[in-house]
């Protein structure tokens, strides 16, 4: 590509089926996008996962082209909303465009997802959180051999994320012995589809929100009026869905006087975007 500023838009996520437990996971996008600019130069040094990232690439296609990546409007990270994958996706996006190497989402995807396991931020490779944040929708994968399984185009659906305090390792959570809930996670893969992704994402959230300690609380929640609720995953954070935005916003207001942590509110997405702008 030419001399520029590249900017691509990672879609956030939230947590349906986490592939801790049978390696097939899911992820839902969310249009709360990180927002990262790439141009030719010196990789910051302060950007340690980064220039591991841009490091393993190098040694794998053999480019020297040095880039400079700065991140705006940065997804909170070890809040379950996905921010390691939407950072190495993007990453790995901008490398192929600038320097020419073809890529189809699979392949971005497959890359994303070995180098998320070499520098420690996913245990299973992250491949439905990677395919939420390139793609969009929802997304239930392998992540054993990072291959999408099915897609599905999401109507639109409006959701408040709680991020409580703490954090959440998803690479050493990884480390925890789950098999005892195979048999359970089999069944919720089974069922998994367009219809029910969200109970399914109940679930998920209470099976690994209590292996977790996570505790909801409650004297806030009685103020909303949200449709469904539910652990993000592994936790820290909950999903609160609304059809109706105007009820959204009420409840953000509430949540802001509370102060209750950092608030996403979101809508489902669809897909993910790049922009090239010569400077």
């Amino acid at each position: 590509m030419d001399d520029g500023t590249l900017i691509l838009k990672m879609n956030s996520g939230i947590s349906v089926l986490s592939a801790f437990v049978n390696w097939k996971g899911a992820a839902l996008a969310l249009d709360y996008q990180m927002e990262i600019m790439a141009r030719k130069g010196e990789a910051k040094k302060n950007q340690w996962n980064i220039r591991r990232m841009l490091s393993i690439l190098k040694s794998q296609y053999g480019k020297d082209s040095e880039l400079q990546i700065d991140v705006n409007r940065k997804i909170p990270s070890g809040m379950g909303l996905k921010s390691s994958s939407a950072l190495v996706s993007g990453v790995v996006k901008a490398y192929s465009l600038f320097n020419d190497i073809k890529m189809e989402i699979e392949d971005i995807v497959t890359v994303s997802s070995r180098i998320s396991r070499q520098i420690r931020v996913s245990a299973t490779g992250a491949s439905d959180d990677l395919y939420a944040s390139v793609l969009g929708g929802l997304c239930i994968t392998d992540n054993r051999n990072a291959k999408l399984l099915r897609h599905y185009r999401i109507k639109e659906k409006h959701y408040i994320i709680i991020t409580s305090k703490g954090r959440r390792s998803s690479y050493d959570f990884g480390k925890i012995d789950l098999s005892f809930l195979r048999n359970a996670y089999e069944r919720m893969f089974q069922r998994l589809n367009s219809y029910n992704f969200e109970d399914i994402a109940i679930m998920n959230g209470f099976y690994l929100g209590t292996i977790s300690g996570i505790n909801m609380p409650g004297e806030i929640l009685n103020k909303l009026r949200f449709n469904i609720m539910g652990i993000n995953g592994k936790g820290p954070s909950l999903f609160l869905q609304y059809e109706n935005p105007k009820t959204l916003e009420r409840d953000v207001e509430i949540l802001k006087k509370d102060n209750v942590g950092f608030l996403v509110a979101s809508s489902t997405n669809i897909s993910s975007s790049h922009e090239w702008k010569n400077e």
